[in-house]
């Protein structure tokens, strides 16, 4: 669609253009069929309940006793409708070892389940010393502490997955273990003591349910027979049977114990179609209907939805609930976001997508519901604790029950940061600030505007304790130059600095250390702690000559800390021309030595194919004492009174229009005003999506764009904000369709259409935004006015770190161009690469990218004729 702009003003709003303006209501908001006027615009309209006989106290006031389905409800003995608010005790009793250290091959080369993690641990020691190991893990792991945690945290649910062999005797199929019982036991019994119900969720089945890791053994789905195409009938029903044998175990064990609030058949049950998932379902319910006639039972929910099991009371299946699992933004391309939550808690625009079209399933089937997996917080940072609440009220307030994954998650770098996947997690926060020459060399600014880590307030102990403060810096033998002036660490409660000597004023206080030598004295890095800058002040400089080779080392001083104390770290360093060069600041437990290099983990790593037997059971007895870092937000807003405002929602600004000057290339929007609001305003190069915000919190109801690239269409959209929330987008304007020439640049991301590719900020030379993480298959389509044909020279700008195969160009339906993508070194480190092409039109055209292998990074291409 191309417009050749006669008038010097143009009028626009988005009319013949709809057809690129939306590609998803979730995620816009647009509405291409109707107005504003006829619609919610914004405003969340849930289905109206059902009238039902039972009372609903409010969430936590309820009486604790055996659950039981009614209707699409979990109500208990009292006939009080139950709000189940529930956690995930993941990596306990079922290991996911990406949930124990952060980074690639976590507790070693080629452990990536519990299956290999148990067999190298086997290999090495022998069966029985791996029973005990797993024994001394588990032990440690969950302890009285947790247990307390998460009953204070105001859970009333817990999620327990365990894997078959837990249970039965692997070696003798059918035959109990002799410690059959121990753990699952032992939780119920925690949990009865708190009044909180637990489901038992069969982790992992014999024979492994699908191919993912967190059935306990990659790639195996011997469940279902192995490969789907040929499946080996006889091993799958040899497993179902040992599944069906399992439940019945269980089930006469429990059936008299209303602490369970379900049985969970089998989790994430992929490795087959819906039907057959739900015949196996079904065949599973009535083994355990043979020995418990009382207990829920959770008929698994498939990756494709639940309807193969239809209206489960017409198949027989009372007293049953269904579970899916829902991750908003984190296994999607709609990214972790504000407004991805939004949009599934308020039901999108028009109030019928999101979770408020599972409520009509659910509703239609009249069965409790169970969201087995979900996680509202993490990467939400502040808004974390307001969006989980808002998730359990909001699954509540529907009588859905939901359980997050997960409770505990361990890391080498620790802390909460921007949110984890975990409500606790270890203390981190060791690493306070730190820039080096490949990010920004020649940096000259305070800690906080660090560009390789930011400063930020930390609580890096519970218990008063002693720390060391570590300043750490080296090179590679290009020459450095680092100064540091004016470090303070201030204790938040007090705003006092305790550090002593923080001007450098004086030789006292700071001790020298060196991270490649026995002493300081023997390395080539001089450390200066009154190196006298200028003639009013004296820094900290740390500096070697080039050709001094690798050096690394620094300055620290001891510090005594409060416990549950914050402390923020302040100060200026700057980079004096030096050259491959770092800058690390640290507060550490333990004190540097001479020798040894020093990081910010806060959690030890194992190598199980390598570490010591000792080494292996320190690491597991550090689960039970090493400090927690509690996501206490979550906490706070889950427990409050009254739930933090959020997601009441301003109206959507309508009747957006834009006037265009083409001289100036500025453009005018206006809207009509919402009553107490303030406005954001959002642009792209591309419809319906990637929008940048350009505007932030104006006042006024119309906005002039002066920044718009040149030559780019803009689209536009704005929203209304209160002092908690973000309308919906309102409807989308652009303004005129440009091509750009050839001759000429295009930037990557002055695409008029793409499939698959993202935008992310780049570090190249001039700025702006490339396209990464190319898939085969993914397109990018620009348009273009070829003013001359001919022999053309193309400069590609690409960024690599394993070099790819690359793309075809196409101009209409005629490929001109296959071009490779070399290695450049980084994804971010980049290379200009020329392909010569021939064109032999001229005119308005679609010239479109597409990959034909993975991972490649753009930033523009720049047609030069020969």
């Amino acid at each position: 669609m191309i417009d050749k702009h006669k008038k010097q003003f143009i009028f626009k709003p988005l009319g013949k253009f709809v057809a690129l303006a939306c590609f998803a209501i979730a995620t816009t908001g647009c509405d291409l069929n109707s107005t504003d006027a006829n619609k919610n615009n914004g405003v969340t309209v849930y289905p109206t309940e059902p009238d039902h006989s039972f009372t609903a106290p409010r969430a936590g006031q309820e009486q604790f006793s055996r659950l039981r389905q009614e209707g699409k409800y979990w109500v208990n003995e009292q006939n009080e409708v139950v709000s189940l608010r529930g956690i995930n005790l993941g990596n306990w009793l079922t290991l996911e070892t990406w949930m124990m250290n952060s980074g690639d091959n976590p507790v070693g080369d080629g452990i990536e389940d519990q299956c290999s993690f148990e067999a190298k641990l086997t290999e090495r020691f022998g069966f029985d010393e791996k029973e005990r190991l797993m024994d001394l893990y588990r032990d440690n792991y969950i302890t009285e502490r947790d247990w307390n945690i998460i009953a204070e945290a105001g859970f009333n649910l817990l999620r327990l997955p365990f894997p078959y062999d837990l249970i039965e005797n692997d070696a003798q199929p059918k035959t109990l273990r002799n410690d059959a019982w121990v753990y699952l036991d032992k939780t119920i019994t925690e949990a009865k003591a708190r009044n909180m119900y637990v489901i038992l969720d069969l982790h992992g089945a014999a024979g492994r349910q699908g191919w993912e890791h967190h059935s306990g053994c990659t790639g195996l789905n011997e469940f279902w027979g192995g490969d789907q195409t040929n499946p080996d009938l006889a091993l799958a029903a040899e497993n179902q049977e040992r599944t069906k044998w399992l439940w019945q175990q269980i089930a006469q064990r429990y059936k008299n114990e209303p602490t369970v609030a379900g049985y969970g058949l089998i989790n994430e049950p992929w490795g087959t179609d819906a039907e057959n998932l739900a015949d196996v379902s079904t065949e599973l319910y009535q083994a355990i209907r043979e020995v418990d006639q009382n207990t829920i039972v959770i008929l698994p929910g498939h990756n494709s939805g639940i309807q193969a099991y239809g209206l489960p009371a017409e198949q027989g299946l009372e007293n049953v609930a269904l579970e899916m699992h829902f991750y908003p933004g984190i296994f999607d391309d709609l990214g972790i976001s504000y407004k991805t939550q939004r949009n599934w808690l308020t039901c999108g625009l028009l109030g019928s997508s999101g979770m408020c079209e599972w409520d009509e399933k659910i509703d239609n089937i009249q069965t409790p519901f169970l969201v087995g997996e979900m996680q509202p917080w993490t990467g939400l940072g502040e808004q974390g604790g307001a969006i989980t609440r808002a998730t359990f009220d909001k699954y509540n307030e529907l009588g859905w029950a939901g359980t997050v994954w997960s409770y505990k998650v361990m890391s080498r770098d620790g802390g909460q940061g921007n949110g984890t996947w975990g409500l606790v997690t270890n203390k981190g926060d060791r690493l306070l600030a730190k820039a080096d020459t490949w990010a920004c060399a020649g940096w000259d600014n305070n800690f906080d505007e660090a560009c390789g880590q930011p400063a930020k307030i930390v609580t890096p102990t519970d218990d008063d304790q002693s720390f060391y403060l570590v300043v750490k810096s080296g090179s590679f033998g290009g020459g450095q130059d680092i100064q540091l002036d004016d470090i303070q660490l201030i204790e938040q409660s007090t705003g006092n600095n305790i550090l002593a000597n923080s001007s450098f004023d004086a030789d006292s206080a700071w001790l020298e250390w060196s991270a490649t030598n026995n002493t300081a004295e023997e390395d080539n890095l001089t450390v200066e702690v009154n190196y006298p800058q200028d003639e009013n002040n004296s820094v900290l400089r740390i500096s070697a000559l080039e050709g001094s080779g690798f050096v690394n080392g620094g300055a620290y001083q001891k510090v005594e800390l409060t416990g549950g104390e914050s402390y923020l770290l302040s100060g200026h360093f700057a980079d004096k021309g030096s050259k491959d060069t770092w800058a690390e600041v640290y507060l550490l437990p333990a004190e540097p030595i001479n020798g040894q290099d020093v990081n910010g983990s806060a959690m030890p790593s194992i190598d199980l194919n390598n570490s010591s037997l000792e080494e292996i059971e320190n690491y597991f007895k550090l689960q039970s004492t090493i400090e927690y870092d509690k996501h206490q937000t979550v906490i706070d807003a889950l427990t409050a009174e009254q739930p933090p405002v959020i997601f009441d929602l301003p109206y959507r600004p309508v009747n957006l229009s834009l006037v265009e000057d083409e001289e100036t290339n500025t453009i005018d929007l206006s809207w009509k005003a919402v009553d107490g609001a303030k406005y954001n305003v959002y642009r792209s190069n591309v419809s319906g999506r990637d929008y940048q915000l350009i505007a932030q919190g104006i006042e006024s109801n119309y906005y002039t764009d002066t920044d718009k690239p040149e030559g780019v269409t803009g689209y536009y959209t704005v929203t209304a904000l209160n002092e908690t929330d973000e309308s919906y987008y309102s409807k989308e304007v652009a303004s005129a369709f440009s091509a750009f020439e050839i001759p000429g640049l295009i930037q990557a991301e002055n695409y008029i259409a793409q499939t698959g590719f993202e935008l992310e900020n780049t570090s190249d030379e001039g700025g702006g935004q490339n396209t990464g993480h190319a898939q085969t298959g993914d397109t990018l389509e620009y348009l273009v006015n070829i003013t001359e044909a001919g022999e053309y020279n193309v400069e590609f700008r690409f960024a690599t770190e394993a070099g790819s195969r690359g793309f075809t160009m196409s101009l209409g339906e005629n490929q001109i161009a296959t071009v490779s993508v070399p290695v450049t070194g980084g994804w971010q480190t980049w290379q200009t690469v020329s392909h010569t092409i021939t064109i032999e039109t001229t005119g308005e055209q679609t010239l479109k990218l597409e990959a034909i292998d993975d991972e490649w990074n753009f930033n523009w291409m720049r047609f030069n004729k020969n």
